[in-house]
């Protein structure tokens, strides 16, 4: 890898933030295509490819998803909202952030829907496995992070959202999508109204264990 490219990964990477607020402008199904094409390179166990997609443009279906995602947003934050305008701390503004969303899913060009055939894990025994089985977490979350990332590099907002578990059922019937596929995370995509910056992290020596959990810190 050249410098140069090496150089723009990082710059991608320290530069993808969860872009919440986003304009009704439409994108065009070619940068939708190669944001899916992003995904479907990610790992996968046993190379798997166990994700589906399930692109919603249709503006009936958005609302269908956004009066069920309000609502449910509502009774999470329902406490927190009425402090939102005399509170000007980073987590104030980030629930905002979430408020929006909300309020304005319906009008985002392009909610992605990542899913993922249900399959047992091998660590749950044989006779544990009652009911119906989860989508390959770890085998999905790689592909959302390649079309977070893909997203970013078109210079498309993005965020990854997981309200929709709250009314999955609905989904399936709603959308047709079968019992043996589960919903992993839903994506809304489209141009970011304000500008990407840089994401604010605690440092990786912070979280850093070496060898055994009490050695923490720098490596020497």
């Amino acid at each position: 890898m050249s410098n140069t490219s090496q150089s723009s990964l990082f710059e991608i990477l320290s530069t993808t933030r969860s872009i919440k607020r986003l304009k009704p402008d439409p994108v065009p199904m070619e940068l939708i295509r190669k944001v899916l094409d992003a995904g479907v390179r990610a790992p996968s166990g046993l190379n798997s490819q166990p994700w589906e997609f399930l692109v919603i443009r249709d503006p009936d279906a958005k609302k269908f998803i956004q009066e069920r995602y309000l609502h449910f947003s509502n009774k999470r934050f329902a406490g927190l909202v009425s402090s939102l305008d005399s509170d000007h701390s980073p987590h104030a503004r980030m629930l905002r952030t979430v408020v929006y969303l909300a309020e304005h899913l319906h009008e985002v060009p392009v909610l992605l829907l990542v899913c993922g055939h249900c399959d047992w894990p091998a660590t749950v025994p044989v006779e544990k496995r009652v009911g119906k089985a989860p989508p390959p977490y770890g085998s999905i979350y790689p592909c959302v992070q390649n079309i977070l990332l893909a997203c970013r590099a078109l210079g498309l907002g993005a965020s990854l959202t997981t309200m929709h578990q709250m009314f999955e059922d609905d989904l399936h019937e709603r959308f047709g999508i079968p019992a043996g596929v589960g919903i992993v995370a839903m994506i809304p995509i489209g141009y970011p109204k304000g500008k990407f910056g840089r994401v604010k992290r605690i440092p990786a020596t912070q979280k850093t264990h070496y060898d055994c959990w009490s050695q923490k810190g720098e490596s020497r």
